[in-house]
């Protein structure tokens, strides 16, 4: 299947920010005084929506106090580190190889749309994309509707998703598209054993994943 269009992730894909959002998790956890984590519990048990994934890594259902305390320990965890995240460093390369194909692309995240496109990481790619979503307030938290409605306003196009997540394969399988899950080497944030399960192709680099769809047929 030729594609025409890729839908980028945003968090972990195109934003260097793995490291980041695992550290910051990591702090929540510590400051909530629940048990500590690990980068391996952390690739084990990520899924959306994110209430969902403190109660896997708490191994317990979290009370709704608690829930509120992790989330709010971890906005003021990442928002210290997120200024320090850049684009990955072949970010721009691939959305250029992309775009001088003759090929469109467009942004898919679940950061909060205001604050998205308000961050100087956005502002330096901003200009390749033909439509960006990010998380609006009367959304759903899950990924799948997400991307539903982005392809929705896309209208008919051969499309394939590119993130780092399990979350972007399961919610690209939902919406009938395909998926490529960008796996960087240096801050995997899926497990050995879930990447073996999922079934979509992998790749461990942003320009290798736009070789992967021009070469699609």
């Amino acid at each position: 299947m030729r594609v025409d269009h890729i839908v980028w992730d945003w968090n972990g894909t195109l934003l260097d920010d793995g490291d980041a959002m695992v550290r910051a998790t990591i702090a929540a956890f510590a400051r909530a005084g629940l048990p500590a984590i690990t980068l391996a519990g952390y690739q084990e048990h990520f899924t959306r929506p994110i209430p969902d994934f403190y109660d896997r890594l708490a191994g317990k259902v979290l009370t709704a106090r608690e829930q509120g305390d992790v989330a709010a320990h971890f906005h003021h965890a990442y928002a210290d580190l997120l200024d320090r995240a850049a684009l990955h460093s072949l970010a721009v390369a691939a959305l250029t190889a992309w775009r001088d194909a003759g090929r469109t692309q467009s942004l898919l995240s679940m950061f909060p749309h205001d604050r998205l496109v308000a961050l100087p990481q956005f502002a330096a790619v901003a200009g390749f994309f033909d439509r960006v979503d990010g998380m609006r307030s009367d959304e759903s938290p899950r990924k799948e509707p997400h991307l539903r409605g982005h392809l929705r306003e896309l209208g008919e196009r051969s499309v394939l998703v590119v993130g780092d997540s399990v979350d972007d394969v399961a919610a690209a399988e939902a919406c009938g598209v395909p998926a490529l899950l960008y796996h960087p080497v240096d801050q995997p944030l899926v497990s050995p054993a879930r990447l073996a399960d999922l079934g979509a192709p992998v790749v461990n680099s942003l320009p290798a994943a736009v070789d992967w769809a021009l070469g699609a047929r």
